[in-house]
């Protein structure tokens, strides 16, 4: 049986030093993919991205910055502000900088602990059925 941690999250696309659009995030962990996360973002009701990265990108973030490539994450607070927990997107042809809650973003990966603890990945890995599904062509 497979278990998941689902939550929405408000979160803000950065599109200047003092601007700033809502976006809501829907982060999805499953224990059957225990290394990776799905956050489709969402806009005026309809999913415009969605991105797959390592749950350890946000795990590590939370503390310090983390990744390199397509995905890094950090922390951040902003004098008299409260913290939050910046993710940086990357493509061949543009970046994107998004803004969550810290504690938002704690609470939801406190979740994805109860589902498959950090560090045991390996245990709920069913490393056949990717192999096949590898093999298929299906991601």
């Amino acid at each position: 049986m497979v278990s998941t941690a689902k939550r929405t999250l408000e979160m803000q696309l950065l599109i200047g030093p003092h601007d700033a659009v809502p976006v809501a995030g829907r982060f999805s962990y499953r224990s059957d993919r225990p290394y990776e996360v799905e956050v489709d973002f969402i806009t005026r009701g309809r999913s415009v991205a969605t991105w797959l990265f390592a749950r350890d990108l946000l795990l590590g973030g939370l503390r310090d910055e983390t990744g390199e490539g397509d995905v890094r994450v950090w922390p951040f607070r902003e004098p008299g502000g409260q913290r939050r927990i910046h993710i940086e997107l990357s493509t061949d042809d543009s970046v994107c900088e998004l803004s969550v809650r810290a504690t938002e973003l704690t609470a939801w990966l406190e979740q994805t602990a109860a589902v498959v603890p950090p560090g045991r990945e390996d245990e709920y890995l069913d490393m056949d059925t990717h192999l096949a599904r590898l093999l298929a062509g299906k991601h």
